[in-house]
């Protein structure tokens, strides 16, 4: 490996780029968010409807097994991203989950063909994770090496809200079908609608993905023959400490976020009482609002630093969490609403932020293939069983509040590591390779005390 190079100042990121990226992710994460959002009517169709409740968790169960199939979506699209290109891989990705939401909304249900039905849905939710391992960080990693250095936040916050409003979306589309059909007639082909949609927007996602260009930072780098031939494994030999604090972050995120996405309509309707509508309504309402105050934290964090934005974050989740879901059980419709709200402007400062974080930390030679690992590592264990945990306690202890006590108990022990060993990333130009001294055994904490590089160095870890 050559000597680590850094990129030049970022130019401009025009519209197009900012679109394209944000654009796609919409469309994956719709595709992943409706089955969340239909969760209880899924369970009454792929299942026996002798247990409701067995039925429910046997539903989060897919969600949380189809999470195993991440990393290896990680692997292969971050392999073929690091070494062919970030368009080629991310188009390939939106083809994919494109194809497996459509079949699911073509599936035969329990009642038709027994036990063949739920093991098609768990084949389909595995490939929509597959693809879907290859998305959120293989857009962060194209927008963050596309966008301007004291920028970055701002413009790859957008990729978080991009895959956070696929729920508004999702519910966008579901409460009209809810309304114009009576409960039988949505059970019995309704439900279908959402995941049919997967196919058209898939068309828009790849329209939009095929005109995007390779960032320049990447084509440099393929220009010098600098890219390993390796990447993950380049990247665990070099970077595993940066990968563990990324796996930390990703944690709080990937716990917290899908409560709120995908457990919170679920848990409203079930154990609150309140009706389908109205908790589509209310969680609605919410993650638009959160949506709104992850790009103000993407702001922040350019102007502050991502250190005090992501700290602020994990504080405010760790002692708010519990309280807002007390106010979620007074009853109130309205207290339903401010809970929800409060909850995830707990998340949105961590939200917004760590996606840039995460590309600032690795070299452009690994930055997807070690993105996408740290992240879907991450998510595959606390955002995949995220609802089926959070029900299971419920279910378990009886207390109503412990999914939240769960989010902030992950949130603090990761807001330990982080504010101990993180140091500050935000303005810094991006690394091209990997540092010769990392590949000697310094694992990124500092550059070699001869090399005369460590000055450079963007972003390392506090011994």
């Amino acid at each position: 490996m050559t000597a680590t190079a850094l990129t030049p100042p970022g130019r401009p990121t025009n519209r197009r780029t900012i679109f394209g990226a944000a654009a796609g992710t919409l469309t994956e994460y719709y595709d992943f968010a409706i089955y969340g959002l239909l969760a209880p009517t899924i369970a009454s169709q792929f299942f026996p409807e002798a247990d409701p409740t067995a039925g429910l968790l046997s539903t989060f169960v897919i969600f949380a097994l189809g999470f195993l199939f991440r990393p290896l979506g990680g692997f292969i699209f971050g392999y073929f991203g690091d070494k062919f290109g970030r368009t080629k891989a991310l188009t390939a990705a939106i083809l994919l989950m494109a194809a497996t939401t459509t079949a699911i909304g073509l599936l035969p249900t329990y009642t038709s063909v027994g036990l063949v039905s739920p093991v098609l849905l768990l084949v389909c939710r595995c490939l929509q994770s597959v693809s879907n391992g290859g998305e959120f960080a293989g857009a962060t990693s194209y927008l963050a090496e596309s966008a301007p250095d004291n920028k970055r936040a701002t413009y790859v916050s957008t990729i978080t809200v991009s895959s956070a409003i696929p729920a508004v979306l999702g519910a966008i589309v579901i409460l009209p079908v809810s309304v114009l059909l009576n409960d039988a007639a949505f059970a019995a082909w309704g439900w279908r609608i959402p995941f049919l949609l997967g196919a058209p927007l898939g068309l828009i996602g790849l329209y939009v993905r095929l005109r995007l260009a390779e960032p320049e930072v990447f084509t440099e780098m393929k220009a010098a023959g600098v890219a390993p031939r390796n990447p993950l494994l380049t990247g665990i030999r070099t970077q595993w400490r940066k990968m563990l604090l990324v796996f930390c972050a990703a944690a709080v995120t990937a716990s917290s976020y899908y409560i709120l996405n995908s457990y919170m309509v679920t848990y409203t309707e079930t154990k609150l009482g309140v009706s389908r509508d109205a908790s589509l309504f209310m969680n609605s309402t919410a993650i638009v609002i959160f949506c709104a105050a992850v790009l103000l934290g993407g702001r922040a964090a350019d102007r502050f630093g991502r250190r005090p934005v992501i700290i602020t974050g994990l504080v405010a989740l760790t002692t708010l969490g519990v309280p807002a879901f007390l106010l979620m059980q007074t009853g109130h419709l309205v207290g339903v609403l401010l809970g929800q709200i409060i909850f995830g402007l707990c998340i949105a400062p961590v939200s917004g932020v760590v996606p840039a974080l995460s590309a600032e930390l690795f070299p452009t030679s690994v930055r997807y293939s070690c993105n996408s690992m740290s992240y879907n590592l991450a998510y595959t264990i606390f955002a995949g069983t995220a609802p089926f945990v959070a029900a299971w306690l419920v279910a378990l202890t009886g207390l109503l509040i412990s999914p939240a006590v769960y989010a902030s108990s992950i949130a603090l022990i990761s807001g330990l590591i982080i504010f101990c060993f993180l140091k500050e990333t935000a303005g810094t130009a991006l690394e091209q390779d990997v540092d010769t001294a990392e590949l000697h055994g310094n694992n990124g904490v500092s550059g070699s005390p001869h090399d005369g590089k460590e000055q450079h160095a963007p972003a390392r870890l506090q011994s």
